[in-house]
């Protein structure tokens, strides 16, 4: 088992967010959280990945070195560094001397045309969103959670990463957050739906 909610309950303000959520992600597993905005797919990511607390309910969040997308992707790159750096970064922070040749293996499956060496100021959406996507998939841990990775693409750019994702992760345990069922079908991922804050699988 790489994480685990066991009947948690998030609230904010005292209203409930996730409503007795219970969920597993086992080693090398693929799962898809889908439903509509607001649904807690965001929340119940980010507690996933330590960055949240249950009000109620036990949190076993994936370990350190996990591949994390946000879904501001564009937010969460250092702007002042190279494409390069943004992705290797989470092996830099754990000392690994072959960082950023593990960069540039998934920089060129992610997104080949993209120079290396160009700062991250003024991607655009799209290129900001693959470069994020190539760093999560740098991390050095047994799991990626992408929220949104999709997302405003147009539809030859996300199958492209779709394929890019599915072959970086190599074994690893994938946590996707997406509107579209598609997504989750072309990644072979078991799909869950969040609806009023419940979690269930679907059929």
């Amino acid at each position: 088992m790489i994480a685990s909610l066991e009947q948690v309950t998030l609230e904010r303000a005292q209203v409930p967010v996730l409503r007795e959520v219970t969920l597993r992600l086992r080693a090398g597993e693929r799962i898809a959280l889908v439903g509509e905005n607001g649904a807690g797919k965001t929340s119940l990511l980010r507690l996933l990945a330590g960055l949240e607390t249950p009000s109620r309910g036990a949190a076993h969040p994936t370990p350190q070195g996990t591949g994390y997308m946000p879904q501001a992707a564009g937010e969460s790159l250092f702007p002042w560094f190279s494409v390069l750096r943004n992705v290797a970064m989470p092996r830099l922070v754990s000392g690994d001397p072959r960082a950023l040749e593990a960069a540039r293996v998934q920089l060129r499956r992610v997104a080949p045309t993209l120079s290396p060496e160009r700062t991250a100021r003024g991607l655009s959406g799209g290129e900001a969103q693959a470069v994020s996507l190539a760093r999560a998939l740098t991390a050095p841990g047994p799991a990626v959670l992408a929220d949104e990775p999709f997302s405003s693409l147009a539809p030859e750019t996300r199958e492209r990463l779709r394929r890019a994702l599915s072959e970086g992760l190599a074994g690893r345990a994938l946590l996707l957050v997406t509107h579209e069922r598609e997504d989750a079908l072309a990644l072979g991922a078991r799909i869950f739906r969040l609806s009023s804050g419940r979690l269930e699988a679907e059929s």
